[in-house]
């Protein structure tokens, strides 16, 4: 049986910790796993009673369904982020029945390549888009692009770069941020050393051994209690730390203190999960040049006066010019915040692994070039990454698709401004599956 999407993006949490190393190693030859994409065919033809076409498309392969009673819209999906093996898989988009079952076709690639590379994620999707409106033809009408985590990348940086190919984006849980998420992990793992006491002049970062050699140092200086339960038996330091990792991920709200302990559990990578998105040469997909950087943060501004000192004490690391201003797409594609279509988004709050923050960055760019009409925003009350229901999905998508054939613009939430509320969610928020926590979080206010 098939992963699904909400069980390949909490492999995606264990996985990215390796995602920087060996740069200088050649880089890996991909293949498409012929056994596994004809595995992905039978699955949703036997999940939907409709048949299935796969192929491959400049080394990515493709799986496509178009339902006898296809309404002539198509729904692109864009995965998230695999890991670093070799082996090329396909996933469907999520809640692909429900779409087949109303009438959307739909068409997902595998990429032509692992690991977190959002560059090759647009190309790859691009092509099918294309393939897919040539086999299609005039009986086509309305094209949507779906993304999940990197996915999100990948759909808002591709709305952006191929502004013809789509009529509506929903980036979930995504990446839009762009390579600030990298800046969010940096600012985490260094602001831990500083928060613990430890000297920015003898801090290796990035470094392969930064688990093994710095962590341990790290939580001795934050917790009372070192080792997989050290978040859980906080010092005063450890409590600041706490508190600055809450507003870096987008600010004081309901659910974060629960997010805190999921995301720090010892059966998360012994507690070290956050810590392990630190390790490695600070690179990403293979490709040189560092990618994260707190060169020119101002921590008193960015984080507020309470965090100030950081600006005289953090060891400060910079990245490449090359990846922070990349006008192309390799490996990370900046988005610019510049959508030429409604564009809907789904996010939980508790997510620290792509935190709300990068919801909120988006925004920003969106708004400031004038364009905060095609943004609708919202929130779901879980803690995990990507863990929506099946009803929130399908609602999604439901009200994305009406909005374009209308024109009248969905509800949403303004995740910018504050996000303290203890209502934060609750519009959105659709049943109790998701990453199982819900019932431990602050119930929604009657």
């Amino acid at each position: 049986m098939r992963r699904s999407i909400l069980a390949a993006c909490a492999a995606t949490a264990l996985v990215l910790t390796t995602a920087g190393s060996a740069v200088s190693a050649p880089r890996p030859t991909y293949e498409v796993d012929e056994e596994d994409l004809a595995a992905t065919v039978a699955e949703v033809e036997q999940a939907t009673g409709e048949d299935a076409t796969s192929g491959v498309i400049a080394g990515a392969a493709w799986v496509a369904q178009v339902p006898e009673n296809w309404n002539g819209d198509l729904v692109v999906y864009a995965h998230g982020y695999r890991g670093t093996g070799t082996d090329l898989t396909v996933d469907p988009p999520p809640a692909y029945q429900a779409l087949v079952a109303q009438g959307y076709a739909w068409a997902a690639s595998s990429y032509r390549r692992n690991d977190y590379d959002p560059g090759v994620g647009m190309l790859d999707t691009k092509n099918l888009t294309q393939h897919m409106r040539s086999v299609l033809g005039r009986r086509l009408d309305k094209t949507y692009l779906v993304g999940f985590s990197m996915g999100g990348h990948v759909t808002a940086a591709a709305i952006e770069k191929y502004p013809s190919l789509y009529d509506g984006a929903l980036p979930a849980c995504g990446v839009l941020g762009d390579v600030e998420l990298f800046d969010y992990f940096l600012d985490y793992n260094l602001g831990a050393a500083d928060f613990a006491g430890l000297d920015a002049v003898d801090v290796d970062y990035p470094s392969e051994d930064w688990l093994q050699d710095t962590v341990p140092d790290i939580q001795a200086g934050l917790s009372v209690a070192p080792g997989p339960t050290w978040a859980y038996a906080l010092t005063p330091q450890g409590q600041d730390f706490k508190d600055f990792v809450e507003v870096g991920s987008g600010g004081e709200r309901v659910t974060f203190d629960t997010a805190w302990q999921y995301w720090h559990a010892p059966q998360n990578e012994a507690g070290n999960f956050l810590f392990g998105l630190g390790a490695g040469d600070g690179t990403i997909a293979n490709r040189s040049g560092g990618v994260g950087q707190n060169s020119d943060t101002d921590y008193g501004q960015e984080y507020g006066p309470r965090f100030a000192g950081l600006d005289d004490s953090v060891l400060r690391v910079e990245a490449a010019n090359r990846v922070r201003r990349s006008q192309g797409v390799q490996p990370a594609p900046i988005v610019d915040g510049t959508p030429s279509v409604p564009v809907l988004t789904l996010h939980t709050t508790g997510d620290l692994f792509v935190p709300i923050e990068m919801e909120q960055i988006y925004a920003d760019e969106v708004r400031a070039n004038g364009l905060g009409d095609l943004l609708v925003q919202r929130a779901v009350r879980d803690v995990g990454h990507c863990t929506f229901t099946g009803e929130e999905i399908v609602t999604a998508y439901t009200d994305l698709f009406r909005w374009v054939e209308t024109g009248v613009r969905p509800a949403g939430e303004d995740l910018v401004a504050d996000i303290s509320s203890p209502t934060l969610g609750c519009a959105f928020t659709r049943g109790t599956g998701g990453s199982g926590l819900r019932a431990a979080l602050e119930p929604c206010p009657r």
